[in-house]
């Protein structure tokens, strides 16, 4: 589970289109899951990320190329957003993976954002901190 959630993270970087300094798909020291429910209210555990990245000259273009990629592996595309505040050139797209796994992509002429919550296991790895 914590293997797909980095590439998920890994493969939305590779074809956003722009830079991500502060991410290494290989470093993998220190992620702790979150607690979130199956069964009960919070019985499971997930993983998430959000990473920040380069600008993106037409964010339009991105989020197209997103989509179609994702629908490609298929994911469903959820809400595209894009009003992303009075001053932005930016738009947002959201999906969610076969198995609950949900990605979040934001692409802006200032800046990106990705974001991945990995699904929901009873898994007793995910307990454990990631060294």
């Amino acid at each position: 589970m914590f293997t797909d959630f980095l590439d998920a993270m890994e493969d939305t970087v590779q074809h956003s289109g722009t830079t991500w300094p502060g991410w290494d798909r290989q470093d993998t020291v220190d992620y702790v899951s979150e607690p979130c429910g199956i069964h009960a209210r919070a019985d499971g555990r997930l993983y998430q990320r959000q990473i920040k990245g380069g600008a993106i000259a037409d964010p339009q273009a991105a989020v197209e190329v997103m989509k179609a990629h994702w629908e490609s592996k298929g994911y469903t595309i959820g809400n595209i957003f894009d009003g992303k505040g009075a001053d932005s050139t930016g738009l947002e797209i959201g999906a969610s993976g076969p198995r609950g796994m949900t990605l979040i992509f934001t692409a802006t002429k200032y800046g990106s954002f990705i974001k991945v919550i990995g699904e929901c296991t009873l898994d007793p790895a995910a307990r454990k901190k990631t060294t």
